[in-house]
Order: structure tokens, then sequence, then C-alpha cells
């Protein structure tokens, strides 16, 4: 349990360094990389209302209005709200199946362990991307890797 504590601690700072970053370029210039942030954070706060047992249906995945103060809003939202949900989660119920529907409105189930990987796994892929963006933008990419993390005192 306290790895999946440990990688959400790390996603939500890796969330704040990554916002510095993109506050750091002009925000007419950062389009690709502000679209996939929000769209991380958009995906963490689906996530979090499925393990709620909220509903999610309807919800965007994807907009192009990127803008960095709603963005912030997201991410201590997300953040407070994955440690409040993981602190009060018995570890015996991380294999616990959820049901919840798509954005589509197709129903799944997936145990509590393996959406919250996912969440931080499809995160880090899409700070690597945004990164990656900001760089082919001429601005500064923000270090996000987890070593980094622990190594700052985590």
């Amino acid at each position: 349990m306290q790895t999946i504590r440990n990688m959400f601690a790390h996603m939500d700072w890796a969330n704040r360094r990554l916002l510095d970053a993109l506050q750091a370029a002009p925000a007419d210039e950062v389009g690709k990389a502000a679209t996939l942030f929000l769209h991380l954070l958009q995906a963490e706060s689906i996530w979090l209302k499925r393990l709620r047992g909220e509903s999610s249906e309807g919800l965007a995945l994807w907009e192009d209005n990127a803008d960095p103060a709603a963005c912030a809003v997201l991410i201590e939202a997300n953040g407070n709200g994955f440690r409040a949900w993981l602190d009060a989660l018995p570890e015996d119920w991380l294999d616990k199946p959820i049901a919840y529907r798509s954005q589509a409105g197709a129903p799944f189930e997936s145990s509590a362990r393996d959406i919250l990987i996912h969440v931080a796994m499809h995160g880090q892929y899409h700070r690597g991307q945004i990164n990656t963006a900001l760089r082919k933008g001429g601005f500064e990419p923000s270090a996000v890797d987890y070593i980094l993390y622990v190594r700052l005192g985590g």
C-alpha cells in the first residue's frame, strides 16, 4: 500500500512541477503541451470519481482550452482527493472490483489496484509527451522522474 501512496505523492509533485514549467512559457505557445496536461488532469479526476463510486459519464477527456488556473484547481482537487481516498482505503480492498462506466457509457469492472496503477502510469506517459512538446517548442522541460522526487526528499 505504501508503494501506491508513494506513486500518488510523486504524481502530485510531478503535476505541480509541470504546471510551473507550462506557466513559465508564453501561454499562446504551449498548445499541445497544455492540451496534454489538461487531459492528464481530467483523466485523473474522472478515475477518482469512479473510485468514489460517482459517475464520470459525459465528462470531457479532451479539451483545447487549457487554462493554467483551471489546471491548478484540478491539481489541488486531484491531489487532495486521491490522498484522502487512499488514506481511507483498507489495504484488503485494493483487489476489490470496482464497477464503473466509460465516458461512452460502457460498463466495466476493475480492481482498485489496477485502476490506481493505470492512473499513475497514464500520467507519467503523458508527462513525457508534455516535456517533449515543451522541448520542441524551445522551452525548458521539467524533470519529473520518480528518483528525482525521492532524492529531493519526496
